[in-house]
């Protein structure tokens, strides 16, 4: 039993009559009355009895057509409803950890490059997802986004090259860089241009709480960085109010990756080197190369370029 076949037994009992049936579907007569005789032999029932009139459903084929037209109707809905989706609709999503630059690139994207896409007077369908790695992966391994950027530190690439590729992902990378240290401008370490680990020990570290990559965290990145104090943090699951914190908790600072100097400026705060941190990198996965649209590949350019520019070589 399949789709046309219930369209068939819906027109003849629209039309009672096989031959206005066939006539409206542009079909003989010969092969609606053989389509629709094997659909009662498969469901076990007789759909039709012939009239003076012409044709009738029988009692079971009342039924039977009731569901028919349910289902159909339901189809006809669903088709319409997804054909217009993808017709008319710009869809993007993708999933990446917490950082400004990669929010100041996708701004940037949205600003200029779907210009180029002609997509202005369209309806935009379009999810930023900021999670960790492990999320990221699960969530372009499911469909639920296009692209996903998987931030790691380079000491641990093996380990979610490995994952990626047994998700049947793709990937390239976004750049490497070196993890620096965010803090208020009139912070105490913020008089170093190259901040000393066991210098942290005294001071509040910032964190995501749902960072989950399996490494050593910044404050074990070497081992012998021993601190002389016991470690004092605060999570936070919500990027925005990390520049608050910053900004008003004495003390505070945040690992980050390079940043843009107008964001820095606006919430009065500095970025500093820490000749221990591990080097880290923002690889780009996607479920295969070919198969990326025109605007995903210009978000990956316009993500690679604004890291390029924050991140000289």
């Amino acid at each position: 039993m399949n789709l046309q076949q219930l369209r068939y037994v819906l027109e003849v009992e629209k039309s009672s009559s096989i031959t206005r049936a066939a006539k409206n579907l542009f079909m003989g007569q010969p092969n609606l009355s053989k389509a629709i005789k094997e659909l009662e032999l498969e469901i076990g029932i007789t759909i039709f009895k012939r009239t003076p009139k012409g044709v009738e459903p029988t009692r079971d084929g009342k039924q039977f057509l009731q569901y028919a037209r349910t289902i159909l109707s339901q189809m006809d809905e669903l088709e319409s409803l997804y054909k217009t989706y993808h017709k008319e609709t710009f869809k993007l999503a993708v999933s990446v950890p917490r950082a400004t630059y990669i929010s100041t690139a996708f701004s940037r994207f949205l600003n200029t490059s779907l210009k180029e896409e002609n997509v202005e007077s369209l309806p935009l369908n379009i999810h930023y997802k900021e999670t960790n790695a492990h999320t990221t992966i699960q969530d372009v391994a499911t469909g639920e986004s296009d692209l996903g950027i998987v931030r790691y530190q380079k000491l641990h690439e093996s380990y979610f090259l490995a994952l990626i590729k047994e998700q049947g992902l793709q990937y390239e990378c976004i750049g490497e860089f070196a993890m620096c240290i965010m803090l208020h401008k009139n912070h105490p370490l913020a008089n170093y241009q190259d901040i000393p680990f066991h210098a942290l020990g005294q001071y509040i570290e910032i964190l995501h709480g749902d960072f989950q990559e399996p490494n050593l965290t910044f404050s074990h990145i070497k081992k012998g960085a021993d601190m002389d104090t016991a470690q004092k943090r605060i999570y936070i699951y919500d990027r925005s109010s990390q520049f608050d914190l910053l900004e008003q908790v004495k003390g505070t600072y945040l690992w980050v990756s390079p940043m843009p100097e107008e964001t820095l400026k606006k919430h009065n705060l500095v970025t500093r080197k820490c000749s221990l941190a591990s080097p880290t990198t923002d690889m780009m996965i996607y479920p295969h190369k070919d198969m990326l649209k025109s605007h995903e590949l210009a978000l990956i350019s316009v993500l690679r370029s604004t890291l390029n520019s924050l991140n000289p070589k």
